[in-house]
């Protein structure tokens, strides 16, 4: 299994401040992960090593501006162990979440789930469990797609986002109400981090909301 067959590897694509926005934003949700926070092995490149990748990254991209070879050379190196450190962190996390039984540990954690095709379960109540909610780039600058997990009970999925870490509820802006379990919302700040939360509603009842899913608007 590879770490692109779970989750969208792009990072090889992204700008420099993109990926030290990433490696920022993301050291932070690990770090704050209830079960990888307190987990992670410290032969795993993690929240300290992306922090350290970010500050050389910045730094190595500043002095390489002015074209010298060797600086520039000094930068790439730096750029090429940065993906060796996101690789290897998401090979972890992939196969804990493998030895956990729990796909729940794949989430959080700063990377996009690819989507998969889920078995719908028949009931006439809206699910008491937290909704799985995937979040990845969308098909224009500035935007993003959602996707709720479907349930077969709801008639309306509620989705809520903020900009930045929330740090409590009011940090999101009000929900919004979507039939269709696949929004894609628009005109967002790029290079930005935007964490989005889900929940169903349907035969007068809602669901809890999901567990915030952050990621970093190109």
């Amino acid at each position: 299994m590879f770490t692109n067959d779970i989750f969208i590897m792009y990072f090889h694509k992204m700008t420099i401040p993109e990926l030290t926005t990433w490696l920022l934003g993301t050291a932070s949700l690990q770090e704050k992960h209830p079960f990888h926070g307190t987990t992670m092995p410290e032969w795993i490149p993690a929240w300290e090593k992306y922090r350290q990748h970010a500050e050389c990254l910045t730094i190595a991209s500043k002095e390489a501006e002015n074209k010298d070879v060797a600086k520039g050379k000094v930068r790439d190196d730096e750029h090429a162990a940065t993906l060796l450190s996101i690789n290897t962190n998401a090979c972890y996390v992939i196969m804990r979440a493998k030895h956990e039984k729990n796909d729940e540990l794949l989430h959080g954690m700063g990377y996009e789930i690819k989507e998969k095709t889920k078995k719908p379960h028949v009931s006439n109540s809206v699910s008491s469990l937290p909704m799985i909610l995937t979040v990845r780039r969308g098909p224009v600058p500035g935007s993003a797609v959602i996707n709720f997990q479907k349930d077969p009970a709801a008639g309306l999925y509620q989705l809520k986002f903020c900009k930045g870490e929330p740090t409590r509820e009011e940090s999101y802006g009000e929900p919004v109400g979507y039939k269709s379990t696949r929004v894609v919302i628009e005109n967002l700040d790029r290079a930005s981090w935007y964490y989005f939360s889900g929940r169903c509603h349907g035969n007068n009842e809602v669901g809890p909301w999901s567990a915030p899913v952050g990621i970093i608007i190109v």
